[in-house]
């Protein structure tokens, strides 16, 4: 079974994700609702912190969601993104492929936490 968790923080104009396990169709809905009520409490330019270290690639359904996701994400204006990832390469590759030709992968970078997720943000135009 898949857990979705994102949170919005408006001071720093900042959206943090967090998918774990499985995900499966029943699981989309909720996720979407709860990933639009997010999106409406930041400003265009907003940047991205993903936790993947526990994702597991999940069914057709829950892949066409990441996507789903991923456009109101960037139709919302995302700026810059960190993906914090972990030992379970084979989501990471999963949402990497899933999410080709959304995204630029120059405006992505990775972390292994949330604080150093944080830092790459809070340090982005000086390591550009």
């Amino acid at each position: 079974m898949g857990t979705f968790r994102c949170h919005a923080d408006s001071a720093r104009n900042r959206l943090y994700l967090n998918l774990v396990g499985f995900f499966r169709g029943r699981d989309v809905d909720p996720a979407l609702a709860e990933l639009d009520a997010a999106l409406a409490k930041l400003n265009p330019g907003f940047d991205v912190i993903t936790d993947l270290s526990q994702f597991v690639p999940g069914s057709p359904a829950a892949a066409e969601a990441l996507r789903r996701g991923a456009e109101l994400i960037k139709s919302q204006g995302r700026r810059n993104a960190v993906r914090i990832t972990g030992g379970l390469l084979t989501g990471l590759m999963q949402f990497k492929r899933l999410l080709r030709g959304i995204f630029e992968e120059e405006s992505v970078r990775y972390a292994k936490s949330t604080t150093e997720a944080d830092l790459i943000l809070d340090r982005w135009d000086e390591t550009a």
